[in-house]
C-alpha cells in the first residue's frame, strides 16, 4: 500500500475507521487481479472518494417510487421484471446497478448477486467489484498515462463529480513516488 488510512482519511476527509477496514480489502483486491500501482490507487481512491464521503459501500438513496421511475423495465440494465429497479438499485463503494450488472459481477466473483444484491454492499465483496470494474473499464493504462479525464469517464460513465474527484485527485498524484 502506497497510502495510509490516515493521509486518504485527511484528504477525503472520511472517516479513519472506515478507511482502515476498507481500503486494505480493496489493495487486496486489486492486487490480486494484478493491477496494484500507484497510478491505479489513485484512481481507486479518488473514484471511491467522489462516489461516498464515508469510503464505505453505500446503498443507493431513494424510494420504491424513484427506483422504479429510473430503473423499472430498463432493458439496457437488465431489469426485465417488476421490482426490478428497487431490487438491483446501486450498491457498493461505486453502484453496481441493474440485473445484468449484479449477475455479471457475481458470476466473476463465484457469489449470487442476483439472488442477494445486499451481498454488494459487504466491504469485501464491494472491493472486489470495484477491482474488477477498473480492470474491465481500462482505468489501469488510463492511470498510468496520468489521464486523469478518461479515468474519471472510464469509472464513473461521464465527468459529473469531476469537482470532487479532481480535488481528491491532485493531492494524491502529489503524493506518488
Amino acid at each position: 500500500m502506497h497510502f495510509s488510512a490516515d493521509v486518504i482519511a485527511t484528504i477525503l476527509q472520511a472517516p479513519r475507521a472506515n478507511v482502515e477496514v476498507n481500503w486494505p480489502l480493496v489493495v487486496e483486491a486489486m492486487d490480486a487481479l494484478k493491477i496494484l500501482d500507484p497510478a491505479t490507487e489513485v484512481a481507486a481512491i479518488a473514484t471511491i472518494g467522489s462516489e461516498s464521503y464515508l469510503f464505505a459501500p453505500e446503498k443507493e438513496p431513494g424510494s420504491e417510487a424513484y427506483f422504479r421511475r429510473m430503473y423499472e423495465f430498463d432493458r439496457s440494465l437488465g431489469n426485465v421484471e417488476p421490482g426490478d429497479g428497487g431490487r438491483y438499485c446501486g450498491r457498493g463503494f461505486i453502484p453496481l446497478r441493474g440485473r445484468s450488472a449484479y449477475a455479471r459481477f457475481g458470476k466473476l466473483l463465484g457469489a449470487d448477486l442476483v439472488a442477494r444484491p445486499d451481498l454488494a454492499l459487504e466491504p469485501a465483496v464491494a472491493a472486489r467489484v470495484l477491482a474488477y470494474e477498473l480492470m474491465l473499464k481500462g482505468v489501469p493504462k488510463a492511470a498510468a498515462e496520468d489521464d486523469w479525464v478518461k479515468v474519471r469517464r472510464l469509472a464513473h460513465g461521464d465527468l459529473s463529480g469531476w469537482k470532487r474527484f479532481n480535488g481528491i485527485l491532485i493531492p494524491l498524484v502529489k503524493l506518488l513516488p
